[in-house]
């Protein structure tokens, strides 16, 4: 039987498969856990990469973190996108140079 937080996500969100719910919505109670124990916002998006969540996911997980407002979707996914654990490492992230090879 599907928890009430996957109840209200097979109902607020179309296509979801019952199994699907019920991952996301142990992770949304697990992050809810957290978030009251003071865990930062931050934290709480690196426990979720950590935890092999995608990018898609968390930001659905984010939405039903932050509450009801007109525009929740568009925060939850700056929240997630811009999170330091979502972010390229810095080196990684440099722009490559192409290197000339000159025969000598």
């Amino acid at each position: 039987m599907p928890s009430p937080t996957a109840e209200e996500l097979l109902a607020s969100v179309k296509g979801l498969s019952p199994e699907f719910a019920q991952q996301i919505a142990d992770h949304i109670d697990e992050c809810r856990e957290l978030l009251a124990a003071g865990t930062a916002m931050d934290t709480v998006q690196q426990h979720l990469k950590d935890g092999g969540v995608p990018l898609f996911s968390a930001i659905l997980i984010t939405t039903r973190l932050i509450g009801d407002h007109s525009s929740r979707l568009r925060a939850a996914r700056e929240i997630v996108e811009c999170s330091p654990a979502r972010m390229p490492d810095a080196a990684l992230s440099r722009p490559r140079h192409a290197t000339t090879h000159h025969p000598g």
